[in-house]
């Protein structure tokens, strides 16, 4: 408060002072801040960290789409467990080490497709839930995931389970139609919760392939999306920043971006060519006056002397030999006489 009463709260007395009052939030110091990379080079992702404190508890996280609804769970699940696995270890090398196994762990869940787990932990894994805010009818002819998942519902569950705004659309991505964009590709989760004959009959439909049968979900889905999906975390939080660090990549199944792979292959290469700038250094121009100051004032003896470059023809002096007229006026020959004449010998050819 501002030049304003101030009672101490005892009766029929007070006291009158000015305050200006600033207070400042004490923020640290903490352990460790996780902070991802961009994919895209040049680029820096903004309000996107993990801080931890000395006790090893998380102090805070922002931006991470373990905090976001929708995302797939196989990425929330994987950013809960990888970012404890940074206060792993002693050296740089021991954090990137124990961090990759986390990553390991899930990219060996993918590529088994899912071995081993039953069906619900991997629906529940694989699948994104999104909701819609406006109705069906009123995104009109716009593409995405959840569009193409509320008609298909709407095809086996009736029109009347999608009318209303709210619908939340939990589906997954198939591998078929082949060729076909992503949004073309979300698959309803509740079709492989139907009968066989309806999961069988709209399964031919959407994916257009006529030959399935009662087909498992594993074969249904578009594992190398999830792969990319996953990899595409696992490069902005521990490949690309690792590599920055100047580590070996320590998920060797997710490449660098391209650009940073040609970064690294120029940084490692012995053969290299040294640019010239990198050999010599610009001197510095000296300090020159300017030539209308002069005769102004004392000279500082830290300024140089003007310098004046004139590129323009001067007219000969009168100091100067100036040819005769007569000797002007003859040729070469009569100046100089005539040539010697060339040899006919091979000692004086040469």
């Amino acid at each position: 408060v501002l030049d304003k009463p101030y009672k101490d709260g005892s009766p029929a007395e007070y006291s009158i002072q000015p305050e200006n009052s600033i207070f400042f939030e004490v923020d640290g110091p903490y352990l460790a801040m996780v902070l991802p990379a961009a994919k895209e080079e040049g680029k820096k992702l903004k309000k996107r960290y993990a801080v931890f404190n000395f006790d090893g508890s998380l102090a805070e996280l922002k931006g991470f789409e373990v905090k976001r609804r929708g995302e797939l769970q196989l990425i929330k699940i994987f950013q809960s467990s990888v970012f404890e696995a940074f206060l792993q270890g002693s050296t740089l090398e021991q954090c990137y080490a124990s961090v990759a196994k986390i990553a390991d762990y899930w990219l060996d869940v993918l590529y088994s497709k899912g071995h081993n787990m039953p069906d619900s932990e991997l629906f529940e894994l694989i699948s994104e839930n999104r909701s819609m805010s406006r109705k069906l009818e009123d995104y009109g002819a716009q593409k995405s995931t959840s569009i193409s998942t509320a008609k298909r519902l709407a095809e086996f569950l009736g029109d009347q389970m999608v009318k209303d705004a709210g619908l939340a659309c939990k589906f997954i991505i198939s591998r078929k139609p082949d060729g076909a964009p992503v949004t073309e590709r979300a698959i309803p989760l509740a079709i492989f919760q139907s009968e066989p004959s309806v999961r069988r009959h709209y399964l031919r439909r959407w994916l257009k392939d006529n030959t399935m049968g009662d087909a498992d979900i594993r074969d249904v889905l578009d594992w190398q999306y999830y792969i990319e999906r996953l990899g595409g975390t696992i490069q902005k939080i521990i490949t690309i920043p690792a590599a920055l660090q100047g580590l070996n990549n320590p998920v060797p199944r997710v490449q660098h971006p391209d650009w940073l792979h040609k970064k690294m292959l120029e940084k490692n290469d012995t053969l290299k060519q040294r640019r010239i700038s990198e050999m010599f250094v610009a001197k510095e121009k000296p300090a020159m006056a300017d030539i209308e100051d002069l005769g102004r004032g004392p000279r500082s003896p830290s300024v140089g002397l003007p310098i004046v470059n004139s590129k323009r023809r001067r007219a000969p002096s009168s100091e100067e030999p100036q040819p005769s007229q007569e000797a002007a006026a003859k040729t070469w020959k009569e100046a100089l006489g005539a040539p010697p004449p060339p040899g006919t010998t091979r000692a004086e050819l040469q």
